[in-house]
């Protein structure tokens, strides 16, 4: 008999949290025993195909639609709960609490431990006795984890994102004048890309700061900033305090990320903190290298001068020099996309999705 597994999300939204488990379920669009519950709907969401999607039509954030979940928990014979973000683990432990106290409980920690949140390590320690196993992406992640709760170390699980390597791989004949066309940008620019919640955590401004450094050296690096609505207005200012609207773009939502990825010819990741991203993953799956701070989760499974260039957080000399290093040397580009490619297999959605059911199991 197969497991009857319920994930639930706050939304669809366009976050990491929410590719994962786009992917979780893409991945297995034949199976009829996993279900996806979301609990409001945003104005951007990503779409999922697998036909068992339930979207609550409620667009309150503060929606806790706890009696339609009990309902159907009953009606599908749910088994386990597994529960991405916050709000889901809130609405869970109340209804393992309250209405189904033998069902296994998975509680999924993508990246909100990571925030100053003082009432989030709270509700963690508050429902640990009603958790059956924690999942954890990375080292770090458990790390702080256990930093920051009384949570029995054994319950908890480490299980590294994945890529796509069947959709994300480097494609040979695409024709990057084309695409880069999309963007502004001409076939012989050097194009640097850096994707984020434009927020304090990633830290962008170190991104600015080195990108203003190359562009005084050289005129055709052409800098891009994914960007979502936070602080994009300090951002605008910044590139146009320092006369960088030629060099430094922001675009938006990116339909397909495997020919972007292929157009470009470095990605930077600043970060002073973090989980773990997928982003990153990607683009060195599509042979694109990576120049990222020395952090911990990083670190695990990147490794400087072998498979990416590392510099030390906040460092904006350190990261232009880094920058500088890729594309300027051939030859360390070629062995850095070379020993990445062969680590990113431990990486494949298959395999993640292997060893999230040996959690369940």
């Amino acid at each position: 008999m197969s497991l009857k597994i319920l994930h639930i999300i706050d939304n669809l939204g366009l976050w990491w949290a929410q590719t994962v488990v786009k992917w979780i379920f893409e991945i297995q669009v034949s199976n009829n025993d996993i279900y996806l519950y979301t609990i409001r709907k945003t104005e951007i969401q990503t779409s999922i195909n697998h036909k068992n999607i339930i979207l609550d039509n409620s667009k309150n954030k503060y929606n806790f639609p706890i009696l339609k979940l009990r309902d159907f928990i009953k009606k599908n014979d749910i088994q386990i709960l597994h529960c991405h973000l916050a709000k889901s683990q809130i609405i869970w432990a109340l209804l393992k609490k309250i209405y189904f106290p033998k069902i296994k409980l998975v509680f999924h920690e993508h990246w909100e431990i990571f925030e100053n949140w003082k009432i989030y390590p709270f509700l963690m320690n508050l429902f640990k006795n009603i958790v059956d196993i924690y999942i954890a992406v990375s080292k770090a992640t458990k790390k702080i984890i256990l930093e920051k709760t009384n949570y029995n170390p054994e319950k908890i699980k480490i299980l590294y994102n994945f890529v796509d390597l069947d959709k994300f791989k480097k494609i040979w004949d695409i024709n990057i004048k084309k695409e880069r066309k999309k963007y502004n940008l001409n076939n012989d620019d050097i194009v640097i890309w850096f994707a984020s919640r434009l927020n304090k955590s990633k830290w962008y401004i170190d991104f600015l700061e080195s990108a203003n450094k190359l562009i005084k050296k050289w005129y055709d690096y052409k800098f891009l900033i994914a960007w979502d609505w936070w602080d994009k207005d300090k951002i605008i200012e910044y590139i146009r305090k320092n006369n960088l609207s030629k060099n430094i773009k922001l675009i938006w939502y990116v339909k397909d990320m495997t020919a972007f990825y292929n157009t470009i010819n470095c990605f930077v990741f600043p970060s002073h903190r973090e989980s773990l991203w997928i982003t990153w993953i990607e683009a060195n799956a599509c042979a694109c290298p990576v120049v990222a701070s020395n952090i911990d989760w990083l670190n695990e499974i990147m490794i400087d001068n072998k498979n990416a260039i590392l510099f030390e957080k906040q460092n904006t000399k350190e990261l232009a020099e880094s920058i500088e290093k890729i594309i300027g040397n051939l030859e360390i580009k070629n062995s850095l996309i070379k020993n990445w490619l062969t680590e990113v297999k431990k990486y494949s959605l298959k395999k993640y999705i292997i060893n999230l059911n040996k959690i369940y199991e």
